[in-house]
């Protein structure tokens, strides 16, 4: 599957309330995953650097290390919400017009008078 990129100014303008494109949610959640997983990198490096200077910092690091992935994971596989729609054609039934009253039915036309002769 491709993938289409258009620059700032190749997008089009956004003039409906349809949902974002699937590819482009995926793109960004793909992107905040790897910001996350690069912040970890961060914290295993802290980590180890830090392991001399103090001990608290340094475990502070390795926790943020162990937390960083789950939390990635469940951002990255998270999905905004889905849009309400605003028009509804069903109504509830406490809420459905009445109907109208039967009429009178109406009388029968008047039947031509034939003669035998």
């Amino acid at each position: 599957m491709q993938h289409r990129h258009f620059r700032r100014t190749e997008q089009p303008p956004l003039i409906t309330e349809a949902p974002v494109n699937n590819d482009d949610e995926y793109d960004r959640r793909r992107k905040r995953y790897l910001v996350m997983m690069g912040i970890r990198a961060v914290c295993i490096v802290g980590a180890a650097t830090t392991f001399r200077l103090s001990g608290w910092l340094a475990a502070a690091f390795v926790v943020a290390a162990l937390v960083l992935p789950w939390s990635a994971v469940l951002i990255a596989n998270d999905r905004p919400p889905k849009q309400e729609l605003r028009f509804r054609r069903f109504i509830p039934d406490g809420n459905r017009p009445k109907e109208l009253p039967p009429t009178e039915p109406e009388p029968e036309p008047a039947r031509p008078r034939i003669i035998d002769l």
